[in-house]
């Protein structure tokens, strides 16, 4: 039996490993290190309305969002068409939960793929 940690990090290791050897593997590694700042520092909702915008250009940042869709999805079975349309229908309870979650998974997200995915030289 798995823990809830194992479960988690085994589902962002399962998101990440789609992106590995892909053409914007460094530019998904890099935004994946920025999305948990971009959350505290932003807020939930304005940085999944950030990433929606970002998604109709570049293939990372459509990555980024199919991945939070799928954390929703699959992960916490929720029927979800856009993020922003899903965290803007929550109460405040239901919305500050679901930034500790989306939170959390894009912690893992991050830490998964500075290890898995080639980065830029900084």
């Amino acid at each position: 039996m798995r823990s809830k940690l194992q479960e988690l990090a085994n589902f962002a290791y399962g998101c990440v490993a789609e992106v590995k050897g892909q053409e914007y593997e460094k530019k998904y590694a890099s935004y994946a290190r920025k999305l948990p700042s971009m959350i505290v520092h932003n807020g939930l909702l304005s940085t999944c309305a950030f990433v929606r915008s970002k998604a109709n250009k570049e293939e990372a940042w459509k990555k980024v969002e199919e991945h939070l869709l799928k954390y929703l999805k699959e992960y916490e079975k929720q029927e979800v068409q856009s993020l922003v349309s899903f965290l803007s229908s929550l109460d405040l309870s239901g919305y500050r939960l679901y930034t500790k979650k989306l939170l959390y998974f894009a912690n893992w997200l991050k830490r998964i793929a500075e290890g898995e995915l080639k980065q830029d030289e900084e």
